[in-house]
Formats: structure tokens, C-alpha cells, sequence
């Protein structure tokens, strides 16, 4: 059996680094971080808060995207990742009868590599596929993943992971670690919906 995770919301927990870089690309924010994932799973965008909240004009809005893509993979930042309490000993309960893979749409290749390296979690997997923002997932994990299956799982913990599970023609299991709701990603219908990566069994 091959299981097949996102990384950031699934993984690893990466909303201190979200919030952290919002806070330090938007100096005038007060926003506490549960403030700012509270709008954020409310289902606001970064893009709608500075615009809305912060009055960033287009211009200023689309430098605010560009820096965020400059700052968001580099490591000052990615060492603020953490993982979640228990995942070492799921994945290695779930390693002892099914492949584990990654598959990412970060921007480059080497830092998740370093990443999952630093919190021991690069030898559970294997193979980590990044997107690089080139390819899609679906087309990574049909090109690396060999004898893929309809008992085979896409794990992560947004709508976009469950619909390429659903283009893969796989199980499909949706995570509240992330950036989405119960009731958001009800919306999608993955086969399961649990609290974290943790609860999932084979």
C-alpha cells in the first residue's frame, strides 16, 4: 500500500512561520497568531487582510505577495516548523506496512530535504516530490509512485489535496492540522476527515 502526504498542515506544523512572516512583511500588524488564523480559516486571504485590514493598495498588495514567495522556503523561516506531538511514532507504525511518500507544492527542492532532515523525519519516506510550482501534484505522484492503486491514500489538509486523490483515482483522508475547516473540507468529500495525521489507522 502506498500512503501519500502533503507536507505543511499535515506533516509538520507550519503556522508560526505563517504568522511570523505576515507579521514581519506587515510591521504595523497587531494581529495576534490566533487572531490571524482565525481569519485565515474564516477564509480570508493574506491578500484580502492587508487589503482590508491594513489599506495595501494593488501595488502594495502585489509586493507583499512577491516578498512573501521570496521569504516563505527560506530558513530563517522554515526553522520555525514544528512537529506535530506524535508523529514520529505514527509514521512509524504506519511505515511497518505501506511505502510513505511526500509531495509538496513548496518552490524548491533542497530546503525540504534540510527540513525534514532537522526534525528526523526524512527517512520515513520513499520519496519526497516537490512540485517547484512546474508540475502538478497529481502528475509527480503518477510519475514516481509505481502501482498505484484504489486502496492506496492522498493525506493532507486542504481541498486541493483531496481533489488529487480524487484525479489519482485513490482514498482520500482530510486533516484539521491545517489551514481548513471540518465544514470546508466537508465541501471537497474525502473519504475521511480526522482531527490529525496521528488518528490515521490502516
Amino acid at each position: 500500500m502506498n500512503i501519500i502526504f502533503d507536507l505543511d498542515g499535515t506533516l509538520i506544523d507550519s503556522k508560526p512561520r505563517l504568522h511570523q512572516l505576515f507579521q514581519h512583511l506587515v510591521p504595523e500588524s497587531k494581529l495576534s497568531f490566533s487572531e490571524y488564523w482565525e481569519l485565515k480559516f474564516a477564509g480570508h486571504s493574506n491578500e484580502t487582510i492587508v487589503s482590508d485590514r491594513f489599506g495595501f493598495n494593488a501595488r502594495a498588495v502585489t509586493e507583499f505577495r512577491r516578498d512573501w514567495m521570496a521569504l516563505i522556503e527560506s530558513p530563517s523561516f522554515l526553522e520555525r516548523d514544528v512537529n506535530f506531538t506524535g508523529m514520529h511514532e505514527a509514521l512509524d507504525e504506519l511505515k511497518e506496512s505501506a511505502r510513505l511518500y511526500v509531495c509538496t507544492a513548496r518552490q524548491f527542492v533542497n530546503p525540504v530535504h534540510v527540513q525534514l532532515e532537522a526534525l528526523n523525519l526524512l527517512g520515513y519516506f520513499d520519496e519526497v516530490m516537490v512540485t517547484e510550482q512546474r508540475n502538478t501534484k497529481e502528475f509527480l505522484i503518477a510519475q514516481k509512485v509505481s502501482n498505484l492503486t484504489s486502496h492506496d491514500w492522498v493525506v493532507g489538509d486542504t481541498g486541493k489535496d483531496v481533489q488529487v486523490g480524487m484525479a489519482l483515482g485513490v482514498n482520500t483522508c482530510a486533516v484539521l492540522t491545517g489551514f481548513m475547516t471540518a465544514d470546508a473540507l466537508s465541501r471537497y468529500s474525502p473519504k475521511i476527515i480526522l482531527e490529525s495525521v496521528i488518528e490515521f489507522k490502516l
